[in-house]
């Protein structure tokens, strides 16, 4: 064989060779990345598994931020909450008159990817851009025409007896919610939680929006953040109570007649909230809620 075919043979081999070593390199990566992404991980916020999107696009899009007292999901076109997840326990429910609930920019989001984007009246505001000094919204206590129009997904009061209160200013853990509701059967829910949590010494609570309950496939962009109704569901161990409420609701509704099935619920808003367990709706919990016939 001639030098010259010996000599390119040779160099063909050794580049079959390296290109084989960064196949299997490649190989290895994909496999390590595969296996992350498939571990459970376990957060004591949503006791166990947090919610999972049944949609592979609105999960790619989504974050999870975790905080000392909550977690939240958050949707990639909005830049609000789909569901924010808390471990309610006695020992952390406390007075929140006199804690200063002034809005701020999630800290956490930073390192994400997701486009946190709220949009108030008819201008648009980056969640990061609010603590900016030469913002005209910086150090407000609310936002403009939002003072009395948006809600914690986890209140004050759950965890006024902590240090870590502040974390509910965060702006993952707002949404918009007319006043009247607000003060009405979602405040009236929050304190009785906090009351049956002496008893009950620990719940799990999710809660979120609700954007438009009669298309369950339609997701919202960001023009359209104001939601159409909200979810609450109360947890315990197996057991379960779920409610929404329309945006209508008057002050002095009852929240007792806004019970729900779970499984509904996770179709309009394609979450699983417990993807580790099988949860069932207790009589237990209805009647603790003050919700018996």
């Amino acid at each position: 064989m001639p030098d010259f075919f010996r000599w390119y043979v040779e160099l063909m081999c050794r580049a079959a060779r390296k290109l084989l070593v960064v196949l299997a390199q490649v190989t290895a990566i994909v496999a390590l990345v595969s296996n992350v992404y498939s571990q459970d991980i376990v957060v004591t916020h949503c006791d166990g598994a947090c919610p999972q999107y049944e949609s592979s696009m609105a999960a790619t899009r989504a974050n999870v931020v975790i905080h000392h007292v909550y977690a939240a999901g958050l949707n990639g076109d909005t830049g609000l909450a789909d569901w924010v997840s808390y471990r309610l326990t006695k020992d952390a429910v406390g007075v929140a008159s006199l804690l200063p609930r002034v809005w701020q920019p999630d800290r956490l989001l930073e390192f994400s990817g997701v486009e946190d984007v709220l949009e108030i009246t008819s201008s648009e505001l980056r969640l990061a851009e609010i603590a900016v000094s030469n913002n005209p919204y910086a150090g407000l206590g609310d936002l403009p025409e939002q003072e009395e129009e948006s809600a914690r997904l986890a209140p004050m009061t759950s965890f006024a007896n902590t240090p870590y209160w502040s974390d509910l200013n965060n702006l993952s853990n707002m949404v918009p919610m007319p006043r009247a509701l607000r003060l009405g059967p979602w405040l009236h829910l929050e304190q009785r939680l906090n009351e049956l949590v002496m008893r009950k010494e620990e719940l799990q609570v999710i809660s979120g929006p609700l954007f438009l309950i009669s298309n369950l496939s339609t997701t919202p962009t960001s023009t359209v953040i104001e939601p159409a109704a909200y979810f609450k569901i109360v947890a315990q161990q197996n057991s379960y109570i779920a409610f929404v409420f329309p945006k209508e609701l008057g002050q002095f509704d009852s929240y007792c007649g806004h019970v729900v099935d779970l499984e509904q619920l996770q179709e309009m808003v394609s979450i699983d909230f417990f993807p580790d367990r099988t949860v069932q709706q207790s009589d237990e919990l209805v009647a603790d809620l003050n919700c018996g016939k």
